[in-house]
């Protein structure tokens, strides 16, 4: 695994514990093909993190920040090393909590972008779109970028969030949502 591009381009991240799916390269590099020049200056919250690729990718690009969550302690010691890895040493607020514990306690700035990557057999999709459309910090042109399995149907979409794109990427699926439908500002 590696930063695709930006300021941190080619340098190889250490991949997660055993049993964990990474955000492949092939996938990042789809991700910020979208959201492309919108990146600069953004907020990212991850709450699900594992090894904090998409977050260092983003930075890498040009965000100003970005809000790192996992509950597992050894997923926080191996973004702690990517980061190192990348000599990253602002920028970053860690957190170690359950993401549904983060997201309800989340008192950062405004967000402009949620990559959310929960296991792919979490199976409680309907509860943590519900939880972060009550984010403190989500605006009307926030985008909520959720990585499923490539089989999975979103049974789930609030009411208060719209699916706007939908992009699939090897085994996974990117759903791309935003809050009232307010996504054209970054199309």
């Amino acid at each position: 695994m590696r930063i695709i591009g930006g300021k941190y381009r080619g340098r190889r991240l250490a991949t997660v514990p055993e049993g964990l799916r990474p955000s492949g390269d092939r996938l990042r590099e789809s991700l910020f093909s979208i959201v492309s020049d919108a990146v600069r200056d953004s907020v990212w919250v991850e709450p699900f993190a594992g090894s904090g690729a998409v977050g260092i990718e983003a930075l890498s690009r040009g965000a100003r920040q970005i809000i790192l969550n996992d509950r597992s302690s050894e997923s926080l010691q191996l973004i702690r090393k990517n980061l190192k890895t990348c000599q990253v040493q602002r920028g970053y607020p860690l957190h170690h909590r359950d993401a549904f514990v983060f997201l309800r306690k989340f008192d950062g700035p405004e967000v402009d972008f949620i990559f959310l990557d929960p296991p792919y057999r979490f199976g409680r999709h309907e509860k943590l779109l519900k939880t972060v459309q009550r984010l403190p910090g989500l605006k009307d042109t926030t985008w909520i970028i959720l990585e499923i399995d490539r089989k999975m149907k979103l049974e789930f979409v609030s009411e208060h969030l719209v699916i706007f794109r939908t992009l699939r990427v090897g085994n996974s699926q990117l759903v791309f949502l935003s809050p009232d439908g307010h996504s054209e500002s970054f199309r």
